[in-house]
């Protein structure tokens, strides 16, 4: 799994893509310049992983809405096999499209690493924000991430679908 910047020279069709869904708003495209303090590279130069189950997010819509979601697939990848220099981001001072406080930054410890089978409280309000205005989308919003500033591997890595729980 690369990082945004990496697949411009891979799949350059991909690359513009992915690098436009940063077009809706100023905030938004404000992110592609925004550095990840502790190893400094920007927003679109890291791969991000979620450590909350896909299925936990899945559930919380159910849960709030009371519909099910399609089937969704997501590389569950183990912490084990994330360089050193992987980064725990989570974003409780700082908002999209302002300079991450690097207080919100913190080195990822793969020995200690456990993944949440529950969203957290943030997502949760965002889950039903969306619901209430009858959106959905952005499923990750609220909940910390690993940063990752290269290619993660994939040879490990099993495919999970939201709908079934870990």
């Amino acid at each position: 799994m690369l990082p945004l910047s990496d697949l411009a020279t891979v799949d350059p069709v991909a690359h513009a893509v992915a690098i436009a869904k940063y077009d809706d708003t100023p905030e938004r495209r404000r992110l592609r310049n925004t550095r990840i303090p502790l190893v400094d590279p920007l927003w679109t130069e890291v791969v991000f992983l979620s450590p909350v189950h896909p299925h936990a997010i899945w559930r919380a819509w159910r849960e709030i809405t009371g519909r099910e979601r399609a089937t969704w697939e997501f590389w569950a990848i183990k912490a084990n096999v994330l360089p050193s220099g992987s980064v725990w981001l989570d974003r409780t001072l700082t908002q999209t499209g302002e300079s991450i406080d690097p207080r919100e930054v913190s080195p990822f410890d793969r020995a200690r690493y456990q993944t949440m089978t529950a969203t957290t409280s943030a997502n949760r309000a965002w889950l039903e924000q969306l619901a209430a205005s009858g959106h959905s989308g952005a499923w990750f919003q609220g909940i910390p991430h690993v940063l990752d500033p290269t290619a993660v591997p994939l040879a490990a890595a099993e495919v999970v679908d939201w709908r079934d729980a870990p």
